[in-house]
């Protein structure tokens, strides 16, 4: 199964880093055929990518049976790094149709071979305060993103809260629970 593994952190060197580096062995073992995409080390452009850039992402995901996201939350959402790839990749070139505007005949293509979607995040607050701002990622993907794929596409969410007061044992506990939980979908 093709995986298309999407990376949005700045740091190299970040837990997130770490996360995305646990995602691609444990996808790599289980026989997924993970493929990286890290939007920061490509220089992807947000606001502006040229043309050829998301042909070409796109094309990786349509290729794609499984489609996982890693990203930090920040400001209770998603970096508008990645809100931006989807933008321009998963819309692009989309028409709305009659009666859905949300829903678009170019976007539902481009995602019909998705078996499963994932989000691994990181949150600097605890699980309380995510509740209680209403869990942006996790309602984006599940209100906005999720509706375009197939009926029979899983969604999995993977949160690591109160990363700030993390402890080296809680970090590692999260990335076992990711080895875990992606196994179990692969």
């Amino acid at each position: 199964m093709s995986t298309l593994v999407v990376l949005c952190h700045p740091v190299p060197e970040s837990f997130v880093a770490a996360v995305a580096t646990q995602v691609v062995e444990t996808l790599d073992d289980a026989g997924a055929e993970p493929r990286l995409l890290d939007l920061y080390a490509e220089g992807f452009s947000p606001a502006a990518a040229h043309a050829s850039v998301i042909e070409t992402h796109a094309e990786q995901l349509r290729a794609a049976e499984a489609l996982v996201v890693i990203y930090p939350t920040w400001w209770s959402g998603l970096p508008a790094m990645l809100a931006g790839w989807l933008e321009q990749v998963v819309a692009a070139n989309s028409t709305p149709r009659p009666g859905r505007p949300e829903t678009t005949a170019a976007s539902r293509e481009l995602l019909a071979n998705l078996r499963y979607v994932a989000a691994v995040t990181t949150h600097g607050s605890s699980k309380l305060v995510n509740a209680v701002q209403g869990e942006a990622g996790l309602h984006f993907l599940r209100h906005s993103l999720h509706p375009l794929c197939p009926a029979n596409c899983r969604l999995r969410w993977l949160a690591f809260y109160d990363s700030d007061r993390s402890s080296m044992a809680d970090r590692r506990a999260f990335l076992a629970r990711i080895d875990r939980r992606l196994r179990r979908l692969a």
